[in-house]
């Protein structure tokens, strides 16, 4: 039997909002979106009502690392490290000295919180070949093998984890900085392959564009300390996006995550090549390694998703939380655009329809927010307190 859902706002994303809005759905699928007032007389439905709640569809964190939810002590505190390559180095110390026995369990809380602030989908990524957890039936956890290797030793060992495990797993590169170019162009070359997503942190910091223009700074130094340094990395001498380019590596299926030092020339080619981006607000205020060029990067007609990183560098892991600190960080911004980078920007990245609106053929899995106010973008976008959700 279908069931028609009433709420005073309804919030399809692709299409303005509706005041008294209904969503029909039948068989899990959504199959009308409208007034109340042209819904109530269609199709024999049983009326669900949801007084004082805004319907919307679900949202995408479209960037996790769940593995890092035992890290939560990183940002326990008031300043980060001075820089990204000090970040990088308290982070495996920490990692290196924990047992590793309630990792899961704490990265399954993550997931189910994930679940009660309305996320049907989380990309995440990390270094085993196996989840951190997929232990929440309701949110779909789509999960990627992180390669690093910037020595020869060290790119043919990665090189050889991806042949052993030629059955359809996930692979992905870390970054530029940390991934050299053979393996960079092998791992895309899989995911192009297999029409996977092909997700890389891109633009993080300025310790990365001083290393790929020059060579030198803290990330050489890290290298170093490391012992990981060999020689053998071709200093490309430009910015991180134009070396993507270099190696054809820019094109739908890559996600250029965090974006935030990006001349001009390389945000006009993401656009042309179609790349995706993945915006990760609060780990950026955290670390203090600078904002998003959102404005440059919707003129050119950039469409970013959003992504909360990991406990190590954000202290609350919450999509609203994200759009709130982008709202905050620029205030010009229309919230309808930010809460679309939460919902379909992320499903059309994803390549999944079916979620990121409410629209017919759409899911019918889609979520409820109580509100207050005269404008409910505003208020989901803009209000900085925790949002009361429930699954419709």
């Amino acid at each position: 039997m279908a069931i028609l859902h009433r709420a005073p706002w309804v919030l399809p994303i692709s299409a303005p909002p509706v005041v008294d809005g209904a969503v029909m759905v039948e068989n899990g699928m959504i199959v009308a979106v409208g007034p109340y007032r042209h819904l109530r007389h269609g199709k024999h439905a049983r009326l669900v009502e949801h007084e004082g709640r805004i319907l919307l569809p679900a949202l995408l964190n479209c960037h996790c690392h769940l593995e890092l939810s035992g890290c939560a002590a990183m940002t326990d505190r008031e300043v980060a490290p001075a820089h990204m390559p000090a970040w990088i180095t308290e982070l495996l110390a920490l990692r290196a000295s924990r047992s590793g026995e309630d990792d899961t369990s704490l990265a399954c809380a993550v997931l189910a919180r994930q679940h009660a602030d309305g996320v049907a989908l989380l990309v995440d990524i990390g270094n085993g070949l196996r989840p951190a957890a997929s232990c929440h039936d309701m949110t779909r956890v789509d999960y990627y093998t992180e390669l690093l290797g910037l020595s020869r030793q060290a790119t043919l060992l990665a090189l050889q984890v991806m042949q052993d495990h030629d059955d359809g797993h996930n692979f992905t590169c870390h970054a530029p900085y940390s991934t050299s170019a053979a393996l960079l162009q092998a791992v895309k070359e899989r995911a192009a392959l297999l029409r996977r997503l092909y997700p890389l942190h891109v633009g993080e910091s300025l310790d990365e564009v001083e290393f790929l223009a020059t060579g030198h700074g803290p990330f050489r130094s890290f290298l170093e300390e490391r012992g990981v340094w060999d020689g053998s990395f071709a200093v490309p001498g430009c910015g991180p996006v134009a070396y993507l380019e270099r190696l054809g590596l820019l094109d739908e299926l890559t996600l250029c995550v965090h974006c935030l030092h990006l001349d001009e020339a390389e945000i006009d080619l993401l656009a042309r090549r179609r790349a995706g981006v993945c915006l990760c607000a609060g780990s950026n205020r955290f670390l203090g390694v600078g904002r998003a060029p959102l404005a440059e990067m919707l003129a050119v007609g950039l469409k970013p998703c959003l992504g909360t990183d990991s406990l190590a560098s954000n202290p609350r892991l919450s999509l609203w939380r994200e759009m709130n600190i982008l709202a905050d960080d620029h205030p010009q911004l229309d919230p309808a655009l930010i809460l679309a980078m939460a919902t379909w920007n992320g499903a059309e990245i994803v390549a999944r329809s079916e979620l990121g609106r409410l629209a017919p053929g759409g899911s019918a899995h889609f979520i409820a927010v109580a509100y207050e106010g005269s404008s409910p973008l505003e208020f989901l976008v803009r209000e900085p307190h925790v949002k009361d959700v429930y699954w419709v």
